[in-house]
């Protein structure tokens, strides 16, 4: 790959996909190579399968190297919210006198913010949600500001072992050494939530097919984060029952994205769905229905995560939602506002061709990774040894 190049692999709950992308104009990425290959995926922050995972990883390697005729030697991996635990902490850093606050005085401010290591987990990327110096003047970038003090409220995002082993002994046998990895919910929730939102608190929900992560948002980092091994594919299950209506799992989950659950129909009407070899059809109302029924599970799930958050600063915030699990449901934003008794929103990245929810983890894990790509060149290295 060139220079400007990076590859990323977004782990999701039910594929994985490894895309190489460089920054185009006006925000927009050019992209060299993508493939999506589905697996098991994973709950309860366990992979069904590591074979089948390492098979679709393998695969996706593959088709985009070939695609690129390049070679992948450097890669950054989206790890989900399962996998990872987000410590807060709160840091003052004093000065002799007052002066011009540098980067370096960042670097001190999180190295001395992180007091104890999780067992079984390692810090993967820090951020603060905001930081304020003497004169109680709160930013997001002190560096230049003048002050005797500079006081932190720092996040640190901490990665699964067990993942990041997983993942990296695959990618190492496939013969890529150099391997990163970066929180999914961070990558969203800078990319996606514009600054101006992030200002006060903002609630991310991340509804996967088989997980979801909930996420305080606000400045910078991420204040609190919650997940759970429920998803898109838990309302499928719950639609397709016991199979009494003779519909194979597929067929009922392609129905379930033709239906809108704001729309009225004839009480007779039915929906069809035709495969290589049979023509099926349901009641629409006994679909919509089954659907319904599927995502108020998932409502009071949300629920108590919004319950376990625990502080009334959020309770007129609307819900942020994203991700490929449940946004493809024509109607599920107006239940969903409906049965929380709250605002819910769709976010998605503001791309043309890519604004779907379901591209939102993988352009977010891109845009992070170049980012971070742009940190470690030598000029920016420069610029911050003279404070730039």
């Amino acid at each position: 790959m060139n220079r400007k190049s990076v590859a990323v692999l977004d782990v999701g709950s039910a594929a994985v996909t490894v895309l190489i992308g460089e920054r185009g104009v006006n925000k927009t990425f050019v992209f060299k190579g993508v493939h999506t290959e589905r697996y098991d995926g994973f709950a309860n922050a366990e992979f069904f399968d590591t074979k089948d995972l390492q098979r679709a990883v393998v695969a996706s390697l593959d088709e985009v190297e070939r695609s690129c005729n390049d070679r992948i030697r450097e890669i950054y991996v989206g790890v989900p919210g399962e996998f990872v635990r987000v410590v807060n902490s709160r840091c003052l850093l004093s000065f002799r006198n007052k002066r011009r606050v540098t980067a370096y005085d960042l670097d001190s401010l999180f190295e001395n913010g992180f007091y104890e290591p999780v067992r079984g987990f390692t810090a993967i990327r820090r951020a603060a949600v905001c930081y304020v110096t003497s004169d109680m003047r709160r930013t997001i970038n002190p560096v230049g500001m003048i002050s005797d003090s500079l006081e932190g409220y720092l996040c640190y995002f901490l990665a699964d072992d067990r993942f990041m082993g997983i993942l990296r002994n695959i990618l190492n046998e496939y013969g890529i050494r150099n391997v990163h990895f970066l929180p999914t919910s961070l990558a969203e929730a800078l990319y996606l939530i514009p600054s101006e939102k992030r200002d006060e608190y903002a609630i991310l929900l991340d509804v996967g097919y088989l997980s979801m992560t909930f996420s305080i948002v606000c400045g910078n980092g991420i204040v609190w984060q919650s997940a759970s091994s429920a998803g898109g594919g838990y309302i499928s299950a719950y639609a397709y029952g016991d199979a009494q209506d003779g519909i194979p799992f597929e067929a009922l989950e392609a129905m379930i994205g033709k239906i809108n659950l704001s729309s009225k129909e004839d009480e007779n009407a039915v929906i069809e769905y035709t495969d290589k070899t049979k023509l099926y059809s349901m009641p629409i109302r006994t679909l919509k229905e089954r659907v319904r029924e599927g995502l108020d599970v998932l409502c009071e799930e949300i629920s108590n995560q919004l319950e376990a958050f625990g502080e009334g600063s959020i309770d007129y915030k609307p819900i942020l939602l994203t991700g490929e699990g449940i946004t493809g449901i024509r109607g599920v934003r107006e239940h969903l506002s409906s049965r929380l008794n709250r605002v819910v929103e769709i976010v998605a990245p503001n791309l043309p061709y890519y604004n779907k929810a379901s591209q939102s983890s993988l352009l977010s894990l891109l845009d992070m990774a170049l980012t971070v790509k742009g940190e470690n060149s030598f000029f920016y290295k420069i610029l911050k040894a003279f404070g730039g």
